[in-house]
């Protein structure tokens, strides 16, 4: 299970409703922060949500959308009591960035800053996820991302309703496989526990349609695609996709579910982008400021 938290959803500069686009997800008490537009430590305040709780920043690419929030962001860091590492992913030019940005920030920081660039398939693998960068196509360097929770083991619920059983703290020695007894009751890993596949997100970046982000999106359980534009409607660039698009993408994937975000600041309402997307993918969300999205065994809830 995770969480995810829309910080901000719009696209080139912030309006009174937007902010540009940075989200947090939440899994086992660990924050990643995903981009991090203008405005994110408000909007962090706004949720709740500590700077300090943030454990990894993922930066699509270096448009001002979505990364002007950082340099405020960890200068606010470096004024709290952190001292745990902060570890900083992104495509080509994350490096020179952060180098650039702490080398004239007088910051003195008191914890740690790793930056590591990322290339297309590079994988982080952590004990109880994944995430992989893949390129997509937008102009400058860019990435998307892949978030995969890995499988675990759980109790079988059938068997707990058979035999009348709640929630016991031996369940512990059991999924670390201990045989145990309840009641009377013997249990052995191999009859109780069952695989239960892990949930998965992949966000798209800025983009348009590409194979890459479609092979990513596989099956996915959420996909979190750009929506700047309305089908039919004047691009300024060729580097975004409509909400159609990303509709299409999430059928083409199989994908469980799909959330709009980074809209046009031309749309006061984006309802129009959602009912565009959903004649093709039912399974369509709005993102909005400060929403957030549990996701838990294949489900978004919302």
């Amino acid at each position: 299970m995770f969480e995810v938290i829309f910080l901000g959803t719009g696209s080139m500069k912030p309006t009174q409703k937007r902010f540009t686009t940075s989200f947090v997800l939440r899994h086992e008490g660990e924050s990643i922060l995903f981009d991090a537009g203008e405005g994110v430590q408000v909007r962090l305040s706004q949720s709740g949500l500590s700077p300090n709780k943030i454990s990894k920043i993922f930066i699509s690419h270096f448009h001002g959308d979505h990364f002007y929030g950082i340099p405020g962001l960890i200068f606010s860091m470096s004024h709290g009591e952190r001292t745990k590492k902060l570890t900083i992913y992104g495509p080509k030019k994350t490096r020179e960035f952060i180098e650039k940005l702490l080398s004239v920030g007088y910051s003195n920081l008191k914890f740690p800053v790793e930056v590591i660039e990322l290339k297309n398939g590079e994988r982080i693998e952590e004990e109880t996820y994944t995430i992989t960068a893949f390129s997509v196509e937008h102009g400058p360097p860019a990435l998307g991302y892949l978030f995969k929770e890995k499988d675990t083991k759980n109790i079988d619920s059938k068997k707990m309703k058979k035999h009348k059983l709640t929630p016991n703290k031996k369940f512990r020695e059991l999924k670390n496989g201990k045989e145990i007894e309840i009641d009377g009751l013997k249990m052995k890993p191999e009859d109780w526990l069952v695989d239960t596949p892990g949930d998965s997100l992949v966000y798209s970046g800025d983009t348009i349609p590409c194979d890459n982000t479609t092979l990513a999106a596989k099956a996915v359980t959420v996909l979190i695609h750009e929506s700047t534009y309305l089908d039919g409607e004047t691009q300024e660039d060729r580097g975004h996709s409509t909400s159609l698009d990303a509709a299409k993408l999430a059928k083409k994937a199989k994908a469980k579910n799909l959330i709009l975000t980074h809209f046009s600041p031309r749309y006061l309402d984006t309802k129009p982008l959602l009912e565009s997307a959903k004649t093709v993918f039912p399974n369509t969300y709005l993102s909005k400021d400060l929403k957030g999205f549990v996701i838990k065994r294949g489900e978004l809830v919302v």
